[in-house]
């Protein structure tokens, strides 16, 4: 009986077990779907519903769910431009599919990684990646995945100038995707040849294939196909001279990209129209379009065309007069294209450099580059790619008939044409030979006149000699004073430093002490960083009368020396208010403090030139009720909530990532101390606090510092993003991830003002 009832309950765990797993992955596999919906709507959210799947996952019972997992993420991140995590999802895709032998799914990911390394002009590695893919297509039998992976091959084959091996590649998708009659492949492989014919200029057969895309697109009601191919037009109306129609179409296009959020798109849509106004000789416009271009490349990291954009920009500044600045663009532009083996690129940019070095004078280099743009322009001649694309023709037999009767005329053209060619260059050596006797003698008269010059020259300089001899001995006793008085100023500004540093240990022992704050707060960090040694800066936590807890940051007016005897000012008149009165409230506290700042330092409606104050945020908890109150004087509250709980009602929309929103609760725009408004009080803001709050309290230092590749600011949406994603993390952590990724942002610029953030939790 007993065994009975033993198995009896063994069946029933074994049933709900796989039960648990049955459910989990039917919502991993509801969660995988809902992200490839978003994937090229909105793409952080497809990263963060990909993120919910992966947290969900067990990869030791799932490896084939895992892998998909991975894979959706990877191409979550590769739609929203962040290749590297994109590459890093990809690789553990990968090895859970090559675990299962998933061939299917493998040659997928090798697809999506070749992709990745396109995008960032890694062309052999995209290549080998392809060709991983292709191989496994033809082992699965996939005809249409064969068809896809012989298209990509042939774009980047294209893209570096390989253009008959990329049209062989691009023909044989395109008669796959013919007899199965998948018309999006076809749309799409008859962009990409029309791009190829675009890249060689034979534009009769680009506009024939784009025009075909188009009519595909039309018909499928693809919006973003459309979208591509009409850019594609616009190119080839810009190529046969129709600017105005391209222009025309480009303002359509870009409308569209800007509604979907193609960032890749708008770069390229500016970068032609740059190039069409640059032609027109519309300057300022063609370098407008072309800074916004290189300004959106920057920012998705579109390594695509920079060659080009380059080269542009170079010749604009070449037009403006700048030939030092152009010839570095330029230069930058041709290690673009020799790192991308982009011939035609190449080609055109030899020939700027080689007009370039004209206009300075150097004429050997200038030479050098043509030599080398020619030989290019050989290479890519367009009719033999045109000869190439004969040969698929219906009409190949008789163009052949026509081109033995031709030969046969050549040859007889070509005799004649030798025989010119011995009387011509007889006639040039001829000239040649006299024009070498008229430069042997002016050689000669040169070199007389260049001795005498020379004589007159050695006499100046025996008299330049004793004249620079006796300005030595003058600066050297100059030089003897100069380090003298160096020395001196050295000395002086050791003996500035020093006081300053001892200041800041005064500074340091007045604010609030770390056994102190830990005994308040159930967690917290302080990242504190002053700009000049001492700080404008300055946080405060204390026990009010009443039990209740305060927790403040401020800014003082400026930074260094000014910033610290405002800061000490401030926390002393915080303490004799704090230790001897009652306060109904935050605001209240700083309604008070503000008329003792005031009074301190004798502000007055008359006194225009005082604008010497603090900015401050402050917040007052109830622990026993759980309520809090803050006021701010231009300062924020930064709140992270779990978003199922109630929000703040005081609070505007909040940013939200992984079950997690933060609000913002924005202070009141006057200071405490002197303000041209008239004396009102501060706002109250009252909440409810809960166990899994964490609050924020920050000057301004950290998001008005400037830096990165565009030397902006860091601004408050980033640092609200960064503190979303850090919010698993201990607070001590989280602290050192903040200094990080500000001196990671930093770089080389120097500190803009005093640092501040105050992280706890209650």
């Amino acid at each position: 009986m007993i065994r009975k009832i033993t198995f009896t309950i063994t069946l029933i765990i074994a049933y709900l077990s796989a039960l648990q797993v049955e459910l989990k992955a039917q919502s991993i596999d509801s969660l995988l779907k809902r992200a490839e919906y978003y994937r090229h709507k909105n793409p952080d959210s497809s990263v963060s519903i990909a993120r919910q799947a992966l947290r969900l996952l067990d990869v030791s019972t799932q490896p084939g769910v895992a892998a998909k997992v991975h894979y959706h993420l990877g191409y979550a991140y590769y739609n929203r431009n962040d290749f590297e995590l994109a590459l890093e999802h990809f690789g553990k895709s990968l090895k859970l599919a090559e675990t299962i032998d998933d061939k299917n799914l493998t040659a997928l990911i090798h697809n999506r990684i070749g992709n990745v390394y396109q995008l960032k002009s890694y062309f052999n590695q995209a290549i080998d990646e392809y060709k991983k893919a292709l191989e496994l297509n033809y082992a699965t039998g996939d005809k249409l995945e064969i068809a896809r992976t012989l298209v990509n091959i042939g774009v980047v084959f294209s893209i570096t100038g390989n253009f008959s091996i990329a049209l062989q590649y691009m023909l044989d998708a395109l008669e796959i995707f013919e007899q199965a009659n998948e018309l999006e492949g076809v749309a799409w492989t008859s962009l990409s040849i029309s791009r190829l014919f675009s890249r060689l200029e034979i534009n009769e057969r680009a506009l024939q294939y784009a025009e075909n895309a188009l009519n595909q697109y039309r018909r499928l009601n693809n919006q973003t196909g459309i979208t591509l191919a009409q850019t594609e037009l616009a190119n080839i109306y810009y190529h046969t001279g129709m600017h105005d129609k391209a222009l025309d179409l480009l303002t359509k296009v870009i409308d569209a990209n800007i509604r979907n959020q193609n960032l890749h798109g708008q770069a390229a849509n500016y970068l032609l129209m740059g190039i069409i106004y640059f032609d027109k000789r519309q300057i300022e416009q063609s370098e407008r379009f072309l800074n916004q271009s290189l300004r959106i490349k920057q920012q998705v990291n579109d390594s695509i065309d920079m060659a080009k954009l380059n080269r542009y920009l170079g010749e604009l500044e070449l037009e403006k007069g700048n030939i030092a600045r152009g010839v570095n663009l330029l230069k930058m532009a041709l290690d673009d294209a020799q790192k991308q083996s982009i011939t035609t690129d190449l080609r055109d940019i030899y020939f700027s450099l080689s007009k370039a070095e004209r206009q300075k004078g150097n004429y050997q280099k200038a030479f050098e580059h043509f030599a080398r743009y020619s030989s290019l322009k050989d290479s890519v001649n367009a009719s033999q790619i045109a000869k190439l694309e004969m040969q698929y023709d219906f009409e190949k037999r008789e163009r052949e008939q026509e081109l033995i009767n031709k030969q046969r005329e050549a040859m007889q053209q070509a005799r004649l044409e030798r025989q010119r060619m011995a009387t011509l260059l007889i006639s040039i050596a001829l000239i040649l030979s006299l024009a070498l006797a008229a430069v042997v003698f002016w050689f000669y008269s040169e070199k007389k006149k260049i001795n005498q010059l020379l004589v007159e020259q050695n006499q100046e300089i025996l008299r330049q000699k004793n004249e620079i001899e006796n300005q030595k001995q003058e600066i050297e006793a100059q030089r003897d004073l100069a380090e003298r008085q160096r020395d001196q100023i050295a000395e002086q500004q050791k003996q500035i430093t020093d006081s300053i540093r001892y200041a800041s240990r005064i500074q340091a022992a007045v604010l609030p002490r770390e056994q102190h704050v830990a005994s308040l707060l159930r967690e917290h960090f302080v990242f504190y960083q002053p700009k000049n040694i001492v700080s404008g800066d300055f946080f405060w936590v204390t026990r009010l009368t009443d039990g209740r807890i305060a927790i403040a940051a401020a800014d003082c007016t400026g930074h260094g020396v000014p910033g610290a005897f405002m800061s000490m000012l401030g926390i002393t008149l915080l303490k004799e208010l704090t230790t001897s009165q009652h306060f109904e409230n935050a605001a209240d506290i700083l309604f008070r403090l503000r008329r003792l700042v005031i009074a301190s330092l004798n502000q007055s409606d008359m006194d225009s030139d005082s604008h010497d104050g603090i900015d401050m945020g402050l917040l007052v908890v109830n622990q026993a009720t759980r309520q809090a109150d803050y006021a701010g004087a231009y300062l924020p509250l930064l709140l992270v909530r779990e978003s199922r709980l109630e929000p703040p009602t005081i609070a505007r929309q909040p940013e939200t990532m992984d079950g997690l929103s933060l609000y913002e609760i924005k202070g009141d725009k006057m200071p405490i101390g002197h303000h041209v408004i008239e004396e009102r009080p501060f706002t109250a803001h009252r909440f409810e606090v809960f166990p899994s709050d964490t609050f924020y309290l920050l000057s301004d230092g950290y998001t008005d510092q400037f830096g990165g590749p565009d030397n902006h600011k860091f601004m408050m949406v980033n640092l609200k993003r960064l503190l979303l994603e850090v919010q698993h993390l201990p607070l001590p952590i989280q602290k050192e991830i903040l200094r990080k990724r500000f001196e990671k942002f930093k770089g080389n610029q120097r500190q803009v003002d005093d640092i501040l953030v105050l992280g706890f939790r209650l």
